[in-house]
């Protein structure tokens, strides 16, 4: 028995599928530059230290419920100042931007230098919704 070709149901054009089997890519039709890891190295050292500064807050909040609940009290209240004071007196180097809503928190560490190679985002939950 012969097979039908598959119709799309729009137009009723049959559908092919020869797109999926195509054996060269996009980037094997045009040379790729050597490879130079030095920016990718920069990158990872810049997030060495932001990960260090991202730990000191992590700790912080899983080390002192006190400080925890006030984290979230200042911030459900909508004291970002309150908040901003909590995460700089944890020791970091860089005070990361800091936004919450009803669910959490979510701190974004950025290069202090303003280099755009990296940067580290922390999503916290304190409430399912």
């Amino acid at each position: 028995m012969e097979e039908l070709p598959r119709l799309h149901h729009a137009s009723l054009i049959p559908v092919t599928y020869d797109h999926l089997y195509r054996t060269t890519t996009p980037a094997q039709l045009r040379p790729l530059p050597t490879a130079n890891p030095d920016l990718l190295i920069k990158s990872a050292k810049l997030s060495q230290i932001l990960l260090q500064d991202a730990k000191k807050v992590i700790d912080m909040l899983a080390s002192s419920k006190p400080f925890a609940e006030g984290l979230m009290n200042a911030a459900q209240q909508s004291k970002k100042s309150v908040v901003t004071n909590m995460i700089q007196k944890t020791g970091v180097h860089t005070v990361p931007d800091i936004n919450y809503n009803p669910e959490g928190i979510r701190l974004d560490f950025y290069p202090k230098s303003g280099e755009d190679y990296c940067h580290i985002i922390i999503n916290l939950k304190w409430m399912h919704l």
